[in-house]
């Protein structure tokens, strides 16, 4: 039953009415006399008038994403701090020929630990969020954030540096639950994938500005460890003072039956865009919330997250978060330096840049961002997600056959050809890794969004914690063979992602819901025709 249709007493609940291309119904309204609408008519302007139009919005979603900068710097400088001569002399011990060296112990309990604390954060954040809204989640972020950087700063034992990077952990993982749901709820449908995604070149800032960072410290200053831990203040002070001007979901007021906040926080997102009928957008965001209860029946709970209809979203968001795990995302962004270190590259901290910013014959994260920012809402998102997961497993296995060419041996054409391919597998990936964001956001319904989202992530940091331990000691023990393994356990994910990832370019929520609700393959969501688009094109004709 699709949310425009609820009200047709001939249907059983549950019943889904099979809307035929063309056919017109004619448009309900309520007692009232608001229309029974769940598409804005803004979703007919372009990509670039939709920026235009809602620009307010897209600074509000630029200022959410500051906090990624912190993630990209905190993912970063957990690898690369480890080679650097002073944090060695501080945190490491001397073994048996007295040379110092980092308990390996420690170094994996530092890598696991930000996984543990996102798993920290996901017992509570739901319910959180729910009570006190989204902009309460990003200050309790702030506050997880700065209490790491002060341990990190002041930290003497290795102890005091687990507990910053557990802190770190934390604030981190609320960033990944909530920014994206955020967004969802505030952007308009034909800029929303983009926007979502836009919060990776934050991080990849945060990332390049690390590596930059190490790169100049340990040729000038060996010793000096502490002077990327001071800069980390500066982006946790810009989310404060961002953050302070960021109005609430509507979405969530409106979950609560709070109509006055949550027309307030329209006029604050949406003020000054003319034609904007904020009794009519309200309605919509009302009426798909209402009618996702309704088809559940009772209240929506952690349960429901694996009923029904909602089990296979919630699979679907949960496949593509496990999947940037199996397809390297361990020697991508924790472990780089390491494996071109391994790779027997002569500055592995240039190959680790080279990855993240510019390589002259190839392509790096920043420019997939960037690519998939512009491309998403205008090209969509399936076949791009899929192709690169393809070449994904492709790269991976490649990459490991260099092995033998004798990469990692001094062979100059077979080692150049290995960083022309981690650049290729590089940018595949961060595509990837980034559809995980976007549907997180897009797939659950509205009101399991931030329930799904934790859900789905524990799946990734429980990952996350296992190849923080085991991926050292697949690259000591196999060298870049170790691609092999990852190659194998992407080919499943693959296959199963050709299956059911959607696309969902400039669907509503109302329109994604009763997609599934209807089980339309995911292959033929882009050539489907839905009864909100039909309801909603006889209401702007009728209009006009």
């Amino acid at each position: 039953m699709s949310l425009l249709d609820k009200d047709n007493q001939t249907q059983p609940k549950g019943a889904h009415l099979e809307v035929i291309p063309n056919e017109m119904s004619e448009p309900k309204h309520d007692d009232n006399g608001i229309v029974n609408v769940a598409k804005s008519k803004f979703d007919d302007l372009s990509v670039g008038q939709t920026l235009w139009t809602f620009h307010r919005v897209v600074l509000v979603s630029l200022a959410v994403y500051t906090g990624f900068v912190c993630e990209g710097f905190e993912l970063k400088i957990g690898n690369n701090i480890l080679a650097n001569k002073g944090f060695i002399k501080q945190f490491g011990t001397r073994g048996g020929k007295g040379v110092e060296a980092l308990d390996p112990t420690w170094v994996s309990t530092w890598t696991s630990l930000l996984n543990v604390g996102q798993i920290i954060t996901f017992l509570y954040i739901p319910w959180y969020s729910d009570r006190f809204g989204r902009k309460a989640c990003f200050y309790l972020s702030w506050l997880w954030l700065a209490v790491g950087c002060v341990f990190l700063n002041v930290a003497q034992t290795p102890s005091v540096w687990a507990l910053g990077k557990l802190c770190n952990g934390a604030g981190v993982g609320i960033l990944q639950v909530t920014c994206q749901i955020y967004v969802m709820e505030i952007c308009p449908n034909k800029i929303r994938g983009g926007m979502i995604t836009f919060q990776a070149v934050w991080s990849n800032i945060g990332n390049i500005t690390c590596n930059v960072m190490m790169q100049e410290l340990n040729k000038r200053h060996p010793l000096n460890y502490t002077l990327p831990l001071r800069i980390l203040i500066a982006p946790v002070v810009l989310m404060m003072f961002f953050w302070a001007f960021v109005p609430e979901s509507p979405w969530h007021h409106t979950r609560r039956g709070n109509k006055e906040k949550a027309m307030k926080s329209l006029r604050q997102l949406y003020g000054g865009v003319e034609g904007y009928d904020f009794e009519q957008e309200y309605d919509i965001i009302a009426k798909t919330i209402q009618h996702e209860k309704e088809f559940m029946e009772e209240e929506p709970g952690f349960l429901h997250v694996f009923k029904g209809v909602n089990l296979k979203r919630t699979l679907t968001v949960m496949l593509l978060s496990v999947c940037s795990q199996f397809g390297g995302l361990s020697v991508v962004l924790s472990y780089s330096t390491y494996f071109f270190d391994l790779a027997g590259l002569s500055d592995p901290f240039l190959g680790t840049l080279i990855l993240s910013m510019f390589p002259s014959p190839s392509c790096c994260n920043l420019l997939a961002v960037f690519l998939w920012s512009m491309t998403t809402d205008t090209f969509g998102r399936r076949n791009f997600i899929n192709v690169c997961e393809t070449a994904t497993c492709c790269f991976l296995s490649i990459t490991g056959s260099l092995w033998w060419a004798g990469a990692t041996s001094g062979h100059v054409p077979a080692s150049n050809a290995l960083l022309v391919l981690c650049c290729l597998w590089s940018f595949m990936f961060q595509v990837v890794n980034m559809s995980y964001a976007v549907m997180s956001a897009e797939l659950p319904s509205a009101v399991l969004r931030v329930k799904t989202a934790p859900v789905t992530f524990f799946a990734q940091s429980i990952l996350g914690i296992s190849f923080g331990y085991a991926t050292p000691r697949m690259l000591l023990a196999l060298n870049i063979k170790a691609c092999f393994i990852f190659g194998a356990l992407s080919v499943p994910c693959c296959i199963l992602m050709w299956l059911y990832v959607p696309e969902t370019k400039g669907r509503s929520a109302a329109e994604i819901d009763e997609l599934y609700e209807r089980k339309i393959p995911a292959w033929k969501w882009s050539k489907t025709r839905t009864s909100v688009e039909d309801h909603s094109l006889a209401l702007f004709t009728e209009k006009e």
